[in-house]
């Protein structure tokens, strides 16, 4: 905005904002700040401002509607008439329609009992009834008044227009006009829009020999045109030293850096739409265009391998809507081996009730079969809350290690003996009426019932000495026990841990576990001293 009001004609700087740029500068400045701004837009900007902000998928929602409407009516009559006579018609009536009732005179019509506050157009001609909080009424009185100011017949027209109409006739004209205009911006159709990740082969994408197709107008193929201005997120974005920004930062033709550009705004806008996000909310938005720019990362790693020029080349001689399906393709094959885990794994038809998969290996495969998957940063070194978009291939890397892992827990309470109809019911009522000193009819709850307490509590039973066998639950004899003999120490001894590894080698029939396996082992083996949770008395509760 300061090198706006920098220029010899700052008014013509506005007016010549596209209408996207226009939005982004208002929302990012913030009113009442960017007022100073608004006031000199055009009838096509403030419609642009519109279109973006008071729709929730087709219906227009109220709250942003009247937030916008109070701005509107901040402008001097001269200005807001300008504006309302170049927005769609259907729109403007539909918005006082939702905050008036309407009666005309000229008809002898007799205001019934008001619901809000009632108002005397100029003319004589209407009696408006002012619906909503005072600060609603107020907003829409400013309104027609100010426009009564400006033309008093376009008024009367729009009046005799809002009456003649249904809300449902008026939303679904202004939404066909407004889908339209978010076409020519890059924000296409829903389903045309998923088109951004539709899955491909990632072997089949090749760094060309010719550069992508610009997806710009012809008429602007030439050196001096601007640069479209992108999201502030993803400006963000490219101020780092991620693939993306480095292929970006790289010199090139004003013209090829133009293309860039204008790709990238309509990438954005595309998966906004495939998103059904709103360009006004905010986090919305973020989270999106951050996941857009950490997929594109993936794509250029995965086509050049930390190869400067190969980045630059992928950047410049593949289109960028076919890089972003080859990073979400990526995501897509990790995302079918996590739901593939959870679906056919042996215990899955006990879900929901039990869960057969630790906290930790639950929240991985939560993260991973979302419709959009994200890294669950609780893998990171050291573990955080949270998740965040795939960036690189060593987090594709990563978080398929996790899901390895998740496998080879199932698999190997599988070996130890588990079976689905040991955690029924019934089964697990019958294994904690086996435990010393269990009450009559308790039983197990069963979310104390996972990979890890499962393994714990075979694990605890044969140090004690008990041969394999059916699942029981120790007494709290046998776990008084157990923390005497294995937990006087910060670590479980080494005999007992050799012991451990050696009963779960057992289970696969293996001489020694490895991979993910064995991370798994050393991981409940770890869990034995101090005891984890296990199938025991802190498992019980009354039925």
């Amino acid at each position: 905005m300061d090198e706006i009001f920098a220029t010899p004609d700052p008014a013509a700087t506005i007016r010549a904002l596209p209408g996207d740029e226009f939005f982004y500068l208002l929302h990012e400045v913030g009113f009442p700040e960017a007022l100073e701004v608004f006031v000199h837009g055009t009838a096509l900007q403030v419609q642009t401002v519109l279109d973006f902000s008071l729709w929730e998928r087709d219906r227009v929602a109220p709250d942003k509607a009247d937030e916008w409407l109070a701005l509107l009516v901040e402008a001097p009559p001269a200005t807001l008439g300008r504006w309302t006579q170049g927005i769609d018609v259907e729109l403007l009536a539909l918005l006082v329609r939702q905050r008036a009732r309407i009666y005309d005179l000229s008809l002898e019509e007799m205001p019934e009992p008001s619901q809000g506050v009632l108002w005397n157009t100029p003319d004589g001609l209407f009696t408006i009834d002012l619906l909503g909080e005072p600060e609603q009424a107020r907003v829409t009185q400013r309104l027609l008044d100010g426009l009564y100011r400006y033309s008093p017949d376009m008024v009367r027209r729009l009046l005799v227009g809002v009456r003649a109409e249904s809300d449902a006739e008026m939303e679904e004209a202004a939404f066909r006009w407004r889908s339209g205009r978010m076409a020519d911006l890059g924000f296409a159709d829903f389903y045309e829009a998923l088109a951004v990740y539709e899955e491909l082969d990632p072997t089949s994408i090749r760094i060309g020999d010719e550069p992508a197709p610009s997806s710009r107008p012809r008429a602007k193929q030439d050196d001096d045109v601007p640069l479209s201005r992108l999201p502030a997120v993803m400006a963000e974005r490219l101020s780092g030293k991620t693939p993306l920004a480095r292929a970006l930062s790289a010199p090139r033709p004003k013209a090829e850096l133009a293309d860039l550009h204008a790709a990238l705004v309509a990438l954005c806008n595309r998966a906004l739409s495939a998103d059904r996000v709103t360009p006004g909310d905010d986090a919305a938005v973020r989270a999106v265009l951050e996941r857009v720019a950490a997929t594109l990362d993936l794509a250029i790693e995965f086509l050049a391998r930390n190869d400067g020029d190969r980045e630059v080349a992928a950047l410049s001689r593949v289109p960028l809507l076919t890089l972003h399906r080859l990073g979400a393709s990526l995501q897509l094959k990790l995302r079918r081996l996590a739901r593939t885990l959870l679906r056919q794994n042996p215990f899955a038809a006990l879900r929901p009730t039990i869960d057969i998969f630790e906290c930790e290996d639950a929240d991985v495969l939560a993260s991973l079969v979302r419709a959009r998957p994200l890294f669950p940063r609780i893998l990171e070194d050291p573990p955080a809350p949270g998740e965040r978009p795939f960036a690189t291939l060593a987090d594709l890397a990563e978080a398929t290690r996790a899901v390895e892992r998740a496998a080879a827990a199932v698999d190997l309470i599988a070996h130890l003996g588990v079976r689905p109809a040991h955690l029924g019911p019934e089964a697990l009522a019958a294994a904690a009426g086996l435990a010393g000193d269990a009450r009559p009819g308790t039983v197990i709850d069963p979310t104390a019932v996972d990979a890890g307490s499962l393994a714990r509590t075979i694990l605890v039973l044969r140090l004690l000495g008990n041969p394999a066998g059916i699942l029981v639950v120790p007494s709290p004899e046998a776990v008084r026990r157990f923390k005497q003999i294995f937990n006087s120490g910060p670590q479980l001894p080494e005999n007992a841990r050799k012991m451990a590894m050696s009963m779960l080698c057992e289970a696969p029939g293996e001489a020694s576990l490895q991979g993910p396996r064995r991370e798994v082992a050393l991981r409940w083996i770890g869990s034995l001293c101090p005891l984890g949770p296990i199938l025991g008395p802190g498992a019980f509760v009354p039925p």
